[in-house]
């Protein structure tokens, strides 16, 4: 198992019900059948090729049970969902199809647009990090119903840009931001990029503080 998957798998908490929609090899729900962490496990992916993976790994004796569909119209009524490896947009489309208590979350790209949903739906994110494995870098969000509201009136936009704990300390948060920066200064200096290098060096001065 990566070490996303690890991090991702030590997020979830015991629940009534659980489901990771883009099961791709089956090794989280297989973490969940393991460990009794739910009562109904489901492991869903839109690929019956990825989804065989998970069976032949899991077995099909495991209490998981495999559904080959979108998980926008899967994830309906599990209580906790875990969505990884998918652009943010898709992870977004998929939230507004369910209402979970928790939702833990490995979006590719377009974070900030995941992070602003789910506040504005009153999700309150409790973990927000970012973790390296192998050659490149990863936002892991959980977020639980309610609160979020709250958090978004008191959040920074760097925040909902580079993450809601940005002024913690994360030593792979600031290599990224670090990489980032010298990219940045590499560019034609654009209004746009300039805007954003302004953005990625204000937020190494929130991780240094």
């Amino acid at each position: 198992m990566t070490e996303r998957l690890q991090r991702l798998c030590a997020l979830i908490e015991p629940t009534e019900s659980f489901i990771d929609v883009g099961c791709d090899h089956g090794y989280v729900a297989q973490y969940v059948a393991d460990r009794k962490l739910a009562g109904r496990i489901a492991a869903c992916d839109i690929s019956a090729a990825s989804l065989k993976k998970a069976e032949r790994l899991i077995g099909r004796n495991a209490g998981v049970e495999f559904i080959c569909a979108d998980g926008r119209v899967a994830a309906q009524g599990y209580e906790t969902v875990l969505i990884g490896g998918m652009g943010g947009r898709e992870t977004v489309a998929i939230l507004k199809g369910c209402t979970p208590n928790t939702a833990i979350l490995s979006p590719q790209s377009q974070v900030s647009s995941v992070r602003d949903y789910l506040l504005h739906a009153d999700y309150a994110v409790t973990d927000d990090v970012v973790l390296r494995d192998g050659r490149k870098y990863y936002d892991v969000i959980r977020a639980k119903r309610g609160g979020g509201k709250a958090q978004l009136a008191a959040a920074h936009p760097l925040q909902l840009q580079f993450g809601m704990f940005l002024h913690i300390r994360n030593d792979c948060l600031l290599r990224r931001l670090t990489e980032w920066r010298a990219a940045l200064e590499t560019y034609p200096q654009t209004r746009e990029n300039i805007r954003k290098l302004q953005n990625v060096k204000e937020a190494i001065s929130w991780q240094l503080r």
